[in-house]
């Protein structure tokens, strides 16, 4: 879904020190940071937890940009597929691997991992907990740390999800709108 814009990002000429200071720290512009950073201490916090599960995670890259670009459909957040589909490219996501993972209604077209994960962030988003199928196939799969990260990660995602549309973050020029999200 294309949400309208309620908060606009505070322009660079808008900000304070603080304020431009966590862009700079952050190393990115995009309208996410600019528009979070209006509540700059609040920012800052966010910014430890999103910056490691991002920069610093345990999972591989393409299992954690399968699980946020699933987080991202089943949340309508256009934006964050918008960018997390670039990212989950770099990471060896292929056009029909995106494809099985923004289609709700296809099963059977990713790869074992790719389905449990799939489900995992279905569980997670829609019912706030991993049923105990999907909860044994992660132990057999994954260590510990990394199936905690799991359930940070999609709620994470989900919760930035549902700011981005509540304050109408706008996908920047250079990324492309996922299809289901201009409806």
């Amino acid at each position: 879904m294309t949400y309208p814009q309620r908060l606009a990002p505070l322009a660079a000429h808008e900000r304070n020190e603080r304020q431009q200071q966590l862009i700079d720290d952050v190393g990115s512009d995009f309208a996410i940071f600019a528009t979070l950073v209006r509540h700059p201490e609040l920012f800052a916090d966010f910014e430890v937890l999103a910056s490691h599960l991002l920069r610093r995670s345990g999972l591989p890259g393409k299992v954690r940009e399968t699980l946020i670009l699933r987080t991202a459909r089943r949340c309508l957040a256009g934006y964050e597929w918008a960018h997390h589909e670039v990212i989950g490219r770099r990471e060896g996501l292929t056009d029909q691997e995106l494809a099985a993972i923004g289609d709700v209604s296809a099963t059977g077209r990713l790869d074992d991992t790719g389905t449990l994960l799939v489900q995992a962030a279905d569980e997670l988003v829609l019912d706030h907990r991993l049923g105990d199928a999907t909860w044994s196939a992660l132990q057999a799969t994954f260590e510990e740390k990394q199936i905690i990260e799991v359930c940070l990660l999609v709620g994470n995602y989900a919760m930035i999800a549902g700011a981005l549309n509540s304050l109408g973050v706008q996908i920047e020029d250079g990324f492309d709108a996922p299809e289901w999200s201009q409806q």
